[in-house]
C-alpha cells in the first residue's frame, strides 16, 4: 500500500501464478464493520499467469483503519489487508474521486494562527475551511391533496430526502481561485470529508452555483470567501482521470506521438504505477492504477 499526497491510497497486488483477468475489490472498516464492494471487474495489465494490477481508492475514510481484500476472477483471493489509516490531521477535504490531482486541502484556522494549537499545522494555509453556513434540511417527500366531504387531505409520502445545506471555505493567494475552479468547473458531485468534530459523515455532494466574493473592501487583495449549495447524493461512476502527478495531460506532455511512447523503454504497468512520469517522489508516487471509478489511463487530468 502507499499513501499519497492526496486522501486516497494505492495498492500494487501480485496476481502471477493464478488465470485471472479481472478482479474485484471490497473495503470493510475495522475486521467487524460492514463489506463494501468498491471496485468491479478491475483489469489485470499483462498476460496469464503473470499478470500484475495498480488498483487506487479516492474515497476511502479519513483518521480510521480501513482494510481490503481482492479477490480475481479465477477465485483466487488475498486475505484482508490492513488496517490502513489516512491521517486525519483536522484539516477538511474537498475532492473529486474520478479527478483526484484537483483535490482541495483546507485548513481549520486562520492565517497567522500558526501551530499552536491542534488542527493549525499551517502557518499561511491557501485554502480555510469556514464551516457549514445554513441548516442541513431533510426535504419532505410528500404531498396532501383535498378530499371531497372529509376534514382531512390524503396523505402521499415516501422516503424524506437526505439532505440539502450551504457549506463555506475562504482562499488566501491568486493561485489558490484558479484551484477552485479547476475543483469545481467539471460540474459533479464532490466528495465531503470533515473532522470528526463536526458530526458530517463523509458525504458526496452535488454542488449548486458556487460564490465568489472578495474578503476586503480593498478588491485588490487575493482573499476571497466562498459559498457553496450542495445536496447530498448518491456516489456517482466514471472513468478515473490519473492523479495531480500523473495524468493523461502530462503523458501528451511527455510524448507527443503514440510511436514517442510505445518506443520508450518501460512498460504499461510502470505507467500505472507513477514509474514513467513520478519516478523520484515515493512515498507519494502517483500512478493512473485502478480505481472505483473506472480505469485509467485515458482521462483528461488536465
Amino acid at each position: 500500500m502507499v499513501q499519497h499526497a492526496g486522501p486516497y491510497v494505492s495498492f500494487r497486488i501480485d496476481w502471477s501464478g493464478t488465470s485471472s483477468t479481472t478482479y474485484n475489490v471490497f473495503r470493510r472498516i475495522g475486521l467487524d464493520g460492514d463489506i463494501l464492494q468498491v471496485g468491479t471487474n478491475e483489469r489485470i495489465l499483462g498476460t496469464t499467469p503473470d499478470g500484475r494490477a495498480v488498483w487506487f481508492d479516492t474515497t476511502a475514510p479519513i483518521g480510521t483503519g480501513v482494510y481490503y481484500r481482492f479477490v480475481g476472477s479465477s477465485g483466487a483471493a488475498t486475505g484482508w489487508g490492513g488496517p490502513h489509516v489516512l491521517p486525519a490531521e483536522g484539516r477538511t477535504w474537498l475532492t473529486d474521486p474520478m479527478r483526484p490531482w484537483a483535490d482541495l486541502s483546507m485548513d481549520t484556522c486562520p492565517a497567522g494562527s500558526g501551530n499552536h494549537r491542534p488542527g493549525c499545522p499551517d502557518p499561511a494555509p491557501a485554502f480555510i475551511w469556514g464551516g457549514f453556513t445554513d441548516t442541513l434540511d431533510l426535504e419532505a417527500d410528500a404531498g396532501l391533496f383535498d378530499v371531497l366531504n372529509a376534514e382531512h387531505p390524503a396523505d402521499v409520502y415516501a422516503r424524506r430526502k437526505y439532505a440539502s445545506g450551504s457549506l463555506r471555505f475562504f482562499t488566501t493567494t491568486l493561485d489558490a481561485i484558479d484551484r477552485v475552479y479547476d475543483l469545481f468547473t467539471a460540474g459533479g458531485a464532490l466528495l465531503l470529508r470533515t473532522p470528526d468534530t463536526y458530526g458530517w459523515h463523509d458525504q458526496f455532494v452535488q454542488p449548486g452555483t458556487v460564490q465568489m466574493g472578495h474578503a476586503s473592501r480593498d478588491q485588490r487583495r487575493p482573499e476571497r470567501v466562498w459559498d457553496v449549495p450542495f445536496t447530498v447524493v448518491d456516489q456517482p461512476f466514471g472513468p478515473i482521470q490519473g492523479t495531480d502527478c500523473n495524468n493523461w495531460c502530462d503523458v501528451k506532455a511527455a510524448f507527443p506521438t503514440f510511436a514517442d511512447l510505445t518506443n520508450y523503454p518501460a512498460t504499461w504497468m510502470d505507467m500505472a504505477d507513477g514509474s514513467v512520469l513520478c519516478p523520484d517522489a515515493p512515498p507519494e508516487t502517483d500512478g493512473f492504477g485502478m480505481g472505483g471509478f473506472g480505469d485509467g489511463p485515458f482521462g483528461d487530468g488536465g
